[in-house]
């Protein structure tokens, strides 16, 4: 079974906090590295290697769909999972390489499948 190195990152510390006893939670998961804000994110990414990042969308400076648009200029990007609690930006997720996109509240499953 693969260990995943996995990037969590969401402005609103509950859901960060809820996204990262979920993801620790998987066997599949080694180890998770959380984030405030998309800035953080590409700090930790300069200096880690991550397979995943979940990512939420709206956050203040940097967005989650702006962060994955960087992402996808890196020659290994790890895969990149949306959560939100907005339904209303999936293309534009997809359209910056989204591998899937979550809904909050999470569902234990629906993680799962993601994984």
């Amino acid at each position: 079974m693969t260990e995943l190195v996995v990037l969590a990152v969401d402005d609103e510390r509950p859901a960060l906090d809820e996204l990262d006893f979920l993801l620790r939670r998987r066997d599949e998961v080694a180890e998770v590295i959380g984030a405030g804000d998309a800035t953080a994110a590409l700090r930790i990414l300069t200096d880690r290697r991550v397979d995943a990042i979940f990512l939420d969308i709206n956050m203040p400076g940097l967005s989650g769909l702006e962060l994955a648009a960087v992402l996808r200029s890196y020659a290994r990007p790890p895969a990149v999972v949306f959560v939100t609690a907005h339904d209303d930006k999936a293309v534009d997720a997809f359209e910056v390489g989204a591998v899937d996109y979550l809904l909050k509240p999470l569902r234990e499953e629906r993680l799962a499948q993601a994984i």
